[in-house]
């Protein structure tokens, strides 16, 4: 394979035909779009870029790298060998993750139980549709909370539904 940067070149430059967009800026609202209008045509195109390899959480890597704001934010985020551990000795029904960012604890349990259910919280408006996208294209059932877990303000609240292929997202707050 190639060197990583060439390896995330490659995925940019597909997601970014897969989304029509020349710059990397735009694929947030685009994604957003994707996941709440559920263009199940766009999963497939992903799911091609990716040889369906969905074991991966393969956002994670662009937004780690072009949007994640690692100064004021203090955002890094969960290695996959950290990520499996976690999901190894979380519950096997029902797993709560209070800082989902975009989705890597979520699809390592996903990987060992596909029928595991999610409550994820997210404070990062910026990141959500990296996680809704992820969840959607893995048919993952998750309500998904946009919220402060300090304040306990909450923003938005999304469902993702399993259906035949991918997740139905529906907006609930």
């Amino acid at each position: 394979m190639h060197d990583s940067t060439l390896e995330l070149t490659e995925l940019c430059d597909k997601v970014k035909q897969i989304f029509n967009i020349e710059n990397l800026k735009d694929l947030k609202e685009k994604i957003q779009e994707c996941v709440i209008s559920n263009d199940y045509n766009k999963y497939d195109l992903f799911c091609k870029v990716v040889d369906n390899d969905l074991s991966t959480d393969w956002l994670q890597k662009i937004f780690e790298y072009y949007e994640a704001d690692r100064v004021e934010k203090k955002q890094d985020y969960t290695p996959k060998s950290l990520a499996k551990l976690i999901a190894k000795i979380a519950d096997d029904n029902e797993v709560i993750d209070m800082c989902a960012g975009s989705g890597a604890l979520t699809i390592q349990k996903w990987n060992q139980n596909k029928n595991c259910n999610f409550k994820l919280y997210e404070l990062d408006e910026s990141v959500i549709s990296y996680l809704l996208f992820n969840l959607a294209v893995r048919n993952i059932n998750a309500y998904i909370y946009h919220i402060d877990v300090l304040s306990q303000k909450i923003f938005h609240v999304y469902k993702l539904e399993s259906q035949n292929k991918y997740s139905k997202c529906g907006v609930i707050l």
